[in-house]
């Protein structure tokens, strides 16, 4: 379903429900799944992306999960045409392994540290661990806080929300859609929130061939495209599915690799796309008593948003600061000869 050379996801993300999780969805089918364990700073993504260059070099395809909080870093990989996976197993990232040393093994970079230059620094080490937990508290509150604004200014919409216009489109767009032979449904977010603000990967639009764009500025595209998505799984048309991080019972993306078509809010991709602008679909009349409620609402979810931005920020420092003391506390000379010998393994 839907080749592409370079498919870029999240396997989890930052929301205003707190961190949601699809590696055991997403990773689960895979028929060996090898689970990375260790610490900040021990080489865990480092690894991945040794497995992914050297499948790139055999021409194999890959799709890459980025961490959610820290997009530089990798929270899986899947070796496509050896149906292979690699992913974090070290909290949040939980994937539940269901067959240890049959489907799964497990690879524990974190043998290679040295626990005395560690212990040396382990005071450090509980207060950073303690100032993360505090912050990510925070921030899953603001999360919450910009959920709530998100679910007002919608409420409000839809008291102007043309659905049976919006209906008629959908319908006219559903003939755009081609029935699978075999349907399969894979969330494979778009979108996340982290340490440099809201993150959105351009995958779904570089692997479609049309395109439309949801120009929305009345919170109404997740409506528009949850009852897509509600049709077109009742037609068992296969599709990839993207959730939003601020409300993420609603999509915010969506493609159908029979298609290859794409559906997705805001603007994707400097590649031709057709704008489906939601004003369309709402009433002005009805709207324009709101709007003064509306903007006051935006001002408030503006705010909330920037100071979760310097939060993020704040846990950034205290991140690269952990990973500075596992880089020094580890033997990469040794860590680099085990990652040759699980190359050999994978790919010989």
């Amino acid at each position: 379903m839907g080749k592409s050379a370079n498919e870029v996801y999240f396997a989890g993300m930052n929301t205003a429900q707190g961190f949601l999780s699809w590696f055991n969805e997403i990773f689960g089918g895979c028929k060996k799944i090898y689970v990375i364990k260790g610490g900040p700073g021990t080489g865990k993504s480092r690894l991945m992306n040794d497995i992914a260059d050297q499948a790139g070099k055999l021409g194999f395809e890959t799709e890459k999960f980025l961490c959610s909080s820290d997009p530089c870093s990798l929270d899986g990989l899947i070796v496509k045409d050896l149906d292979i996976a690699v992913v974090d197993g070290t909290a949040p990232h939980v994937y539940e392994p269901s067959a240890v040393g049959l489907k799964e093994k497990i690879v524990d970079v974190s043998a290679f540290l040295d626990p005395e230059k560690l212990g040396i620094h382990s005071d450090e080490i509980n207060a950073l661990l303690s100032a993360k937990s505090r912050k990510y508290k925070t921030i899953y509150s603001y999360l919450k806080v910009l959920g709530i604004y998100d679910n007002e200014i919608n409420t409000v919409c839809k008291n102007a929300f043309l659905e049976d216009k919006a209906g008629k489109n959908i319908t006219k767009l559903l003939r755009l859609l081609k029935k699978s032979e075999t349907y399969e449904k894979r969330i494979l977010p778009r979108s996340a929130v982290g340490f440099d603000g809201e993150i959105v990967l351009g995958t779904y639009a570089a692997m479609a061939e049309k395109r439309y764009a949801l120009a929305d500025i009345c919170g109404l595209s997740g409506d528009f495209l949850q009852k897509l998505l509600k049709i077109t799984d009742d037609k068992k048309i296969s599709v990839y599915v993207s959730y939003s991080p601020f409300s993420p019972s609603k999509p915010d993306a969506l493609f159908y690799p029979e298609s290859k078509t794409a559906f997705y809010t805001g603007s994707e991709s400097d590649s031709e796309e057709t704008v489906i602008n939601m004003r369309r679909f709402v009433d002005d009349k009805k709207l324009r008593p709101y709007k003064p409620h509306l903007r006051a609402l935006q001002r408030l979810r503006n705010g909330a948003q920037q100071q979760m931005e310097i939060d993020f920020k704040a846990i950034k420092r205290l991140h690269m600061r952990l990973e500075e003391i596992y880089t020094g506390a580890m033997n990469f000379e040794d860590k680099e000869k085990f990652t040759e010998d699980i190359l050999m393994e994978i790919f010989d």
